[in-house]
């Protein structure tokens, strides 16, 4: 077997491997990458609404920081919902 097929195996059972985890965590890594996706909206210079207008500017960024939260929250509670269901089957 040439190194070419050996690597381009490899590539494949890698490929596999990530794809069923994100199937599996895929609420989780939507959440987590919308949290990121706004966390980099608010945190760069260039908006939808320009900054330099005082209220009006700084609205997307309010908006997009309340989502922020929500999507945080929602992944916690997630998190949360999960492990108790994994406590009650414990018990």
């Amino acid at each position: 077997m040439e190194w070419y097929q050996t690597v381009l195996i490899a590539i494949l059972v890698i490929s596999i491997i990530a794809a069923i985890v994100i199937y599996i965590f895929r609420k989780m890594i939507f959440n987590w990458i919308i949290v990121t996706i706004l966390g980099l909206y608010i945190a760069s210079p260039l908006d939808i609404i320009p900054d330099f207008l005082p209220i009006i500017g700084w609205s997307d960024d309010i908006i997009a920081f309340v989502l922020m939260i929500g999507f945080i929250y929602r992944g916690i509670k997630m998190r949360i919902k999960k492990n108790d269901v994994k406590f009650s089957k414990v018990r």
